[in-house]
């Protein structure tokens, strides 16, 4: 459990909250030990060994990086750490880059402009230490790649040290070459225009250029008309250089902040030209995000500019009660003790703000009534059109900016302006399905409401776009983005519930509450269910007086619960809609009027799913039929549908019926008007696939794509036969209708969709026992098989024959035909030539003939009641789990033994539950069909491994009547362990290879983990440990040198796809010195073993030379087995080898000859005391001067006489 909670604390912010800079101590600690290192140690970015700054700066990182969502906790020690890093920074010799880099880290989590207004000493001697500081890192470092964050942190101080209330002049020393006023600005400009400082230095060159000697020395009129303008004149968007990209952000970026901080009547004369510029040179259409946002950014400035700032801000804004939380308690006690004489706070006493009271919005006679200029109309109107940019961040600016300008403005004025926005919002972005306009509108309302700007009599003409938006999901093409106005709308609310007073805004939330509901328990996208969660618990909070339940449902919608869809809308959605009503209708509403119709298919499928559980224990059922039911049959005949919408249509009308159905089971006497509305429903739902077919629904692209939702509506209506049929000896729908049905069945369980085609499998199971569960015709049946055996198409014949094992047991055996579906069956798993390639028929089949045996293997007359019908069944399931078929999509036969491993398992238990038969289940049949489960078991292939696993622990799990030999140690190897990752290889191989230890295992054990350990480097592991482990046991090494022999032994195995792994994964474990102290205890032994193994493969070479010669690098994989034999110091074994080894020099591919060539060399020089007798030096270095200069794309002839040289020099005859 600790590791669980301590997982979730590391990964999700939520629970992850902290209270204090409890590590404050440590961090001192870590700045104390920069004092104590060693002076050339410098820090580096790509950390290669973990020297003593490292691991300082390492250490630092981690215990800041906890506080970056809370950096506010480290005010109260900033002071401190900062001095102690500015101390090594100023005197510390070559310890500068180090404190530099960890003051950086500061400066990064507590944010630039932070760290620069209030945390950085500024007296005013500070400035000229750090100008000198710049200076000296400037010469000293400058190429240095260690410099950039002590001189970023420097920039940071400086910044800092010039907001000192004194006239710069004063530090001006008589014998420098430049003032410092110009000093600074000269070290702002060599950094402005560099990625990494940009921001900060524009940052500080708008306050910079805000002071007073600034202006008086016209520093910022020689900035702006020698260095900012020329940039701005010479932009072409047609240029890509990022240099020039580069120099335009940050040129813009500046112009931002000095337009920001600095006094409107020193700006003003600048505001044409810069306006002029922005359009002249289209900076406002630029192809550069970062560029066309920072223009905008500029331009709600220059509109600020323009304006005057009332002095608290506009006098005619909305402002709601109080802010001060000990007067909201005191009124909120007032409330509650005395609401008849409660009085409101006046106005003028709102924030300590002396304006007169708000009556009817109007105060126009505090208004500033001149004229708003010319250009801020143009800007306002350039800003609603950045509302519609295709970029977030764009149109997020532009919202904040209309905000902030109608601060400024006249209550008449901005009237327009809102009306001006929502009827943009309503024509175009509505109209047009614009969605990033409609985002940017939402945006747009969300800041003026925040700000007061939207006064309460806007309400009712800004609601209905807020409804529009909370329920905007169109699609287009393959995607979406209705999201992204979901989530704004969300902010809307959010904005709304802290804007507006609960007696304002108490109209409207009702509704509010009920859309956001629907957004939580409804939206597919989890980031809009969040924001929607939040916007309920701020108005829960705010406006909680008049939110019914709002305490009970924000305990419910929980941040983490609903990440889950189908929490939401299977189980929050049904709590809310069962136990409060006010909402329960409202959500039922939007079910049915939006998700019933949506264009995801998952969310038509729970909503029809909702809508069952919900008419379980919902309303009346006279409320069900008239509001929701029959209204909904009217509607699946509407042409003007598409198929979306009869798919969602069709499936909600089918899970409702069934949802009635159960309903009726526990309450039959519930409705006294039942037997009315159920003859009426039986009416419509006879007529409704009819219709559906002769209207021509059921054809083409539409067709196909409602077809599941018919199957489900069939198998729903059958599954609710009893509700309808009340007389067992009357039919409730007519053969028309029933022939309809069956008809739609078959063209679905024929589909080519996998999905369809087990959607109308799961319908025939439902339909055929609602119908003809007391049918004996056999002509039903043998259609399909004649269907099976005519066609040659494979999904035709995994269809029907699914189809067949679902039919009620009555109809197969009584109709005589039981042995023909059985023979069928078997003729379909089957593994010829002409069938080889039918992968998905005979997966298909295994469970066919499960469902057929599960459907049939109680009853009297089952065919599976003999010893010779289970042992034949249980084969077949034996034959596919060794179906290894290839294609040219790979392994496609493991899909086959997949299948195979589930349904044996499967089936032993249905025998094994049968009395009759589960003592055919004897010894043999089960250890053959455990060997199968471990053969697949020791698959290379994760999903194979991971079905079989689980096959595994279900067949331990079943108690037969005879036993399995060593069982309890199955037990305790594989059930002992908690949960296992049947995936991980490196989990489960070291686990199987214990198997090793019992005879009835090993050979089957031994034979596949060789097989995937040539392949997989954990299985090869695995047994290298296991091995090494039990190196002393000279009887088991010597039991897998049999097995091993035996394996190239039996024809069985004498296949490419076995042999070649096996030999990779000899060649590992011999070049790993696997078997080393077997040899030398029993060298001849060994060496015996070896030389038949050896012998073995050579007969194998000549066998398959054809198959090899296709792929001539696996002649590779015996070359080097041969190489790794020649360690073993034994005559017979070094000659035979070296005897076939040499043969590769003639073979026909030059590329074989090179290989044997250089992998003899590369072993004689590891192995040159083994290889050559009496240490001939001569010898060996001949042999390599012939493995090395040898042309071996020489014909054949002067090959054969290199070889025998070779030979000869091996003293080989």
């Amino acid at each position: 459990m600790a590791g669980d909670a301590v997982d979730v604390y590391d990964h999700d912010p939520v629970y992850f909250s902290l209270n204090e800079f409890e590590q404050h101590e440590q961090v001192k600690e870590l700045i104390d030990r920069i004092g104590s290192i060693n002076p050339q140690t410098v820090i580096v970015n790509d950390v290669a060994e973990t020297t003593d700054v490292e691991r300082i700066y390492d250490k630092f990182q981690y215990i800041l990086n906890q506080y970056q969502e809370q950096p506010q906790l480290l005010d109260s020690y900033l002071a401190e750490i900062i001095n102690k890093l500015l101390h090594y920074i100023e005197h510390g010799p070559n310890k500068n880059h180090i404190a530099g880099a960890l003051l950086h880290h500061i400066i990064k989590v507590r944010g630039f402009k932070v760290m620069t207004t209030r945390f950085l000493p500024h007296e005013p001697h500070h400035l000229m230490i750090t100008l000198n500081l710049i200076e000296r890192e400037l010469k000293e470092n400058s190429s240095s790649e260690n410099a950039w964050a002590t001189l970023y942190s420097l920039l940071v101080w400086l910044g800092t040290t010039c907001m000192v209330p004194l006239d710069l002049c004063r530090f001006d020393a008589k014998s420098a070459k430049q003032t410092t006023m110009s000093q600074i600005l000269n070290i702002y400009k060599h950094f402005l225009y560099n990625s990494v400082y940009m921001r900060m230095v524009a940052f500080n060159l708008g306050h910079f250029m805000s002071r007073q000697d600034s202006i008086r020395l016209s520093c910022l009129n020689d900035f702006l008309t020698s260095e900012i303008f020329p940039i701005l004149e010479a932009y072409d968007d047609n240029q890509n250089d990022e240099q020039i990209i580069l120099r335009m952000t940050a040129s813009l970026q500046t112009l931002s902040y000095i337009f920001k901080f600095g006094q409107r009547l020193n700006l003003i004369t600048y505001v044409d030209v810069l306006y002029n510029l922005l359009i002249n040179k289209r900076i406002l259409y630029a192809k550069r995000i970062v560029i066309r946002r920072m223009a905008y950014k500029l331009l709600q400035k220059l509109a600020m500019t323009l304006l005057p700032m009332p002095k608290h801000g506009a006098a005619w804004r909305y402002r709601r009660g109080v802010r001060n939380l000990l007067d909201s308690l005191t009124i909120k006690k007032n409330t509650s003790v005395a609401p008849t004489t409660m009085t409101v706070k006046p106005a003028s006493k709102v924030n300590g703000h002396n304006h007169e009271p708000y009556e009817n919005g109007d105060n126009d006679e505090i208004e500033d009534n001149s004229n708003v200029p010319s250009l801020v109309e143009s800007i306002l109107e350039l800003l609603m059109a950045g509302l519609s940019d295709k970029e977030l961040y764009v149109r997020w600016s532009s919202a904040k900016g209309l905000g902030r300008i109608t601060n400024r403005l006249r209550k008449s004025y901005a009237a327009q302006l809102v009306s001006l926005l929502c009827d943009r919002i309503s024509t175009v972005a509505l109209l047009a399905c614009d969605h990033y306009a409609l985002q940017g509108g939402c945006l747009a309302l969300a800041e003026l409401a925040r700000r007061g700007l939207l006064l309460p009599e806007r309400l009712d003409a800004v609601m209905p776009i807020v409804h529009k938006s909370l329920n905007y999901d169109e699609k287009l093409g393959h995607q979406t983005y209705g999201h992204i106005v979901r989530d704004a709308a969300c902010y809307v609310c959010w904005s709304f519930a802290r804007a507006f007073d609960p007696i304002d805004f108490r109209s409207y939330i009702g509704d509010l509450a009920g859309m956001l509901l629907c957004i939580i328990c409804f939206d597919w996208n989890v980031q809009c269910r969040r924001a929607a969660s939040a916007a309920l618990q701020e108005n829960v909070g705010r406006q909680g007086e008049y939110f019914p339940h709002g305490i009970d449902i924000i305990q419910q919608t929980d941040y983490n619960l609903i990440g889950k869809f189908d929490y939401c809308f299977l189980i929050l959605a049904h709590s809310l809609i069962k136990y409060y009503d006010v909402f329960g209708r409202y959500m039922i509403e939007h079910l049915l009027k939006y998700k019933i119709i949506h264009w995801k298919k998952e969310t038509r499928l729970l909503t029809s799913q909702l809508l069952e559980k919900t008419t379980i224990d919902y309303g009346t059922i006279e409320e069900i039929y008239e509001n929701i039911l029959l209204p909904l049959f009217d509607r699946c005949l509407d042409r003007k549908n598409d198929g979306i919408t009869r798919h969602g249509l069709l499936a909600t009308c089918g899970h409702i019926v069934y949802g009635l159905h159960q309903r009726y089971q526990r309450n039959p006497n519930e409705c006294q008007r039942l037997g009315e509305l159920r003859e009426n429903l039986q009416k419509k739902i006879s007529t409704l696939l009819n219709e559906y077919k002769s209207l021509g629904f059921l054809d083409g692209y539409s067709g196909d794509l409602i077809r599941p939702s018919l199957c489900s509506f069939i198998e729903e209506i059958s599954q609710s036969i009893d509700y309808f049929q009340q007389n067992k000896n009357n039919a409730c729908f007519s053969n028309e209708t029933i022939d309809c049905w069956q008809t739609i069945l078959d063209e679905s369980i024929t589909n080519l969709d996998d999905d369809v085609r087990q959607a109308g499998l799961n319908a025939l199971k439902a339909f055929s026992k609602a119908f003809y569960s007391n049918s004996s015709s056999s002509d039903f049946i043998d259609r399909y098989l004649i269907k099976i055996s005519t066609t040659s198409q494979e999904h035709i014949r995994q269809g029907f024959a699914l189809a067949i094992s679902y039919l009620p047991c009555e109809m197969l055996l009584t109709s005589n035909t039981i042995n023909k579906v059985i023979d069928c069956l078997f003729n379909l798993i089957t593994i010829s030539k002409q069938t080889q390639h039918l992968i998905k028929q005979r997966k298909d089949t295994l469970i066919a003939f499960c469902n057929l045996y599960e459907n049939l293997h109680l009853h009297s007359l089952s065919p599976f009641s003999t010893q010779e019908s289970i042992n034949k069944l249980i084969n077949s399931y034996l034959r596919c789990t060794r179906d290894y078929t290839n294609d040219r999509f790979g392994d496609s036969g493991r899909l086959v033994r997949e299948t195979a491993c589930t349904q044996l398992v499967r089936l032993l238990r249905l025998i094994n539950t049968n009395i009759k038969t589960k003592s055919f289940l004897n010894s043999a049949i089960l250890h053959n069909c455990l060997n199968s489960i471990l053969t697949n078991l020791c698959s290379k292939i994760d999903d194979l491994r991971m079905t079989s696993g689980r096959a595994l622990l279900e067949f331990l799990s079943i108690q037969f009547e005879y036993p399995i030999e060593h069982k309890n140690d199955f037990e305790n190897i594989f059930l002992n362990q908690t949960d296992i990752d049947w995936r991980n290889s490196k989990i489960v191989f070291p686990l199987i290879v214990q198997l090793l230890n019992y005879d009835r295992y090993r050979s089957i054990i031994w034979l596949n983990c060789l097989i995937t350990a040539g392949e997989l480097s954990n299985a090869s592991e695995s047994l290298y440990t296991y091995l090494i482990l039990h190196k002393s046991n000279e009887h088991l090494i010597n039991l897998l040198l049999q097995d091993l022999e035996n394996i190239f032994t039996n024809k069985q195995n004498l296949q490419i796809r076995t042999i070649v792994p096996c030999i990779q994964a000899c060649e590992r474990l011999l070049s790993q010195s696997t078997f080393e102290y077997y040899y030398e205890k029993n060298s001849k032994k060994f060496s015996q073993y070896w030389t038949n193994i050896i012998r073995l493969l050579d007969d194998i070479l000549d066998k398959k030379s054809q198959t090899l010669n296709n792929n001539p690098t696996l002649y590779l994989h015996f070359i080097k087995l041969y190489c790794s034999l020649l360690q073993f110091n034994n005559n017979e074994l070094r000659s035979l080898i070296l005897n076939l080894l040499t043969k590769f020099f003639l073979h026909k591919y030059p590329w074989v000859r090179r290989q044997a060539a250089q992998n003899l060399y590369d072993t004689c020089v590891m192995f040159n005391d083994d290889l050559f007798i009496d240490d001939n030096e001569n010898e060996s270095e001949q042999v390599m001067n012939l493995l090395t200069e040898t042309d071996w794309e020489q014909n054949i002839d002067e090959l054969t006489t290199i070889r025998q040289t070779l030979l000869n020099l091996f003293h080989i005859e």
